[in-house]
């Protein structure tokens, strides 16, 4: 686990370089195989850093947050930085998978307000010496803990990008005889395997389009998670085909982006989409219930381009306040949807 609290700025982004190198190094090395092959990483020229100013590293704000991620490698110091600009709002603590998992002990979330997740293929683990990978099933006590966590109620949830591809496999089913996590979070996606019995139904590996130039709107202009993005904004970011759940989500963007099968074959910075993929939603972010908690779902935020965007970083700085807020825990206790068994 990392904790950016405390630490003097030179030491922490000092840190933060060589897990970087550490990460590079590692998926040229073949230990990361899986990714680097299946969703290579966008290499943008690096974003000016912030002014010594608004530098707070780990934040000194109000709002507790546990930053959540896996296996997949990513930008740490750019998103690092991207988080440490809400540390007037947000204090934050990184934590990977699966040291994660103990979190999702009620006891050990009481010093937190806010679960972020950009976890991807949570439980997944690649082979000794291989470049095979097994998902693995979440034990009976991190189902219970996750279940409690989530009727508690006293928690916000806030989930972006490809954490839409976490326990997709192997969680249990839950009321709906559905992957329960997935139907907590709204949707789900793998690019590399199909998907199996989402809400009854087999889907293709899904699609990923890296650098898609999009339009962003406003679906819903009086939640405060969309405060301040006005009818909507311009994005360069990734993209997904995949199965999301307009039925049971509240919708707060959309992207202009349609996504279809025949707009991910063989695009430069795209996979090809499983044959017979059907249309995919042009959802973008929305909000919903699982048990009595709050969850957002942000599908934007895959690299540096979209973290520097300043409406996108008052997106999610909108979603982890809501996330946080009285109000947001009053309304998923006025409307519950259970989801585990």
């Amino acid at each position: 686990m990392t904790s950016n609290n405390g630490d003097g700025a030179d030491k922490s982004l000092s840190r933060r370089a060589m897990f970087g190198r550490m990460a590079a190094a590692a998926t040229v090395a073949g230990t990361l195989p899986l990714i680097a092959n299946a969703q290579p990483a966008a290499r943008p020229a690096p974003a000016p850093a912030p002014p010594p100013q608004a530098m707070k590293q780990g934040g000194n704000g109000p709002i507790r947050v546990l930053f959540i991620s896996s296996f997949h490698p990513f930008d740490r110091e750019n998103l690092f930085l991207a988080l440490d600009s809400m540390g007037d709002d947000i204090t934050w603590t990184h934590v990977e998978h699966p040291a994660a998992e103990l979190f999702y002990d009620p006891r050990a979330a009481k010093k937190f307000d806010v679960y972020l997740f950009y976890d991807a293929f949570a439980g997944r683990e690649t082979k000794p010496n291989s470049r095979d990978f097994v998902d693995t099933v979440p034990t009976a006590e991190m189902q219970a803990n996750l279940k409690q966590l989530m009727q508690n109620g006293d928690k916000g949830f806030v989930f972006f990008h490809h954490a839409l591809a976490s326990w997709t496999h192997t969680w249990p089913a839950g009321v709906n005889g559905s992957n329960a996590y997935v139907e907590m979070m709204g949707g789900a996606a793998d690019w590399g395997t199909p998907l199996k019995n989402i809400r009854g139904k087999d889907y293709p590996a899904s699609g990923y389009r890296q650098g898609t130039e999009q339009f962003v709107s406003v679906v819903d202009k009086t939640h405060p998670i969309t405060q301040g993005l006005g009818d909507g904004f311009d994005i360069v970011d990734e993209t997904y085909l995949c199965p999301m759940f307009e039925d049971s989500v509240h919708c707060l963007l959309r992207t202009d982006f349609v996504p279809t099968a025949d707009k991910f074959q063989h695009a430069p910075g795209s996979t090809h989409v499983g044959p017979g993929h059907v249309p995919g939603s042009t959802m973008s972010a929305w909000v919903k219930t699982a048990e009595r908690s709050p969850i957002v779902y942000i599908q934007h935020g895959h690299d540096v381009v979209a973290w520097v965007n300043p409406k996108w970083r008052l997106l999610m700085s909108n979603a982890i306040k809501w996330a946080a807020s009285p109000e947001s825990k009053a309304w998923a206790h006025a409307n519950p949807k259970r989801i585990f068994v």
